[in-house]
C-alpha cells in the first residue's frame, strides 16, 4: 500500500509542479493544509477516495489523465480514447511554445 501511496504522491507533486502551483495554491484549491499536501506528496499519509477527488478537482485533471502514469506501448488496436489520453499526457510535459507550435502544425494538417 505504501507504494501506491508513494505514487499517487508523485503524480500529485508532478500535476502540481507542471501546472506551477505550489503546495500552498493546490491545498486552497482543494481547501486542504499545504502541510497535508506534502505529506501526501511524500507518500507519508494514506487519503480517501474523497480526498483523493478534490486533489484531481483542483489541478484540473481528468481522473483518466491523472492516474496515467507513464508511457504505454502503442499498439495498433489501441483505441481512440486511450491514444488521446496518451496524447495528452505527453503534452502537459511540453512548455507552452511548443504546444503553440502543435497547434500550428495541427492547423496546417487538418483545417
Amino acid at each position: 500500500m505504501a507504494e501506491l501511496a508513494e505514487l499517487i504522491g508523485a503524480r500529485i507533486r508532478q500535476i502540481r509542479k507542471s501546472r506551477g502551483l505550489t503546495q500552498e495554491q493546490l491545498g486552497e484549491r482543494a481547501q486542504l493544509q499545504s502541510t497535508y499536501i506534502g505529506g501526501v506528496e511524500r507518500g507519508d499519509r494514506n487519503i480517501s477516495v474523497d480526498t483523493l477527488d478534490k486533489l484531481i478537482r483542483a489541478l484540473e485533471v481528468s481522473p483518466s489523465e491523472f492516474f496515467y502514469f507513464g508511457d504505454n506501448p502503442i499498439e495498433k488496436d489501441t483505441d481512440k480514447t486511450k491514444l488521446i489520453h496518451i496524447f495528452i499526457s505527453k503534452l502537459m510535459k511540453q512548455k507552452s511554445q511548443n504546444i503553440r507550435k502543435m497547434i500550428n502544425i495541427y492547423k496546417e494538417i487538418f483545417e
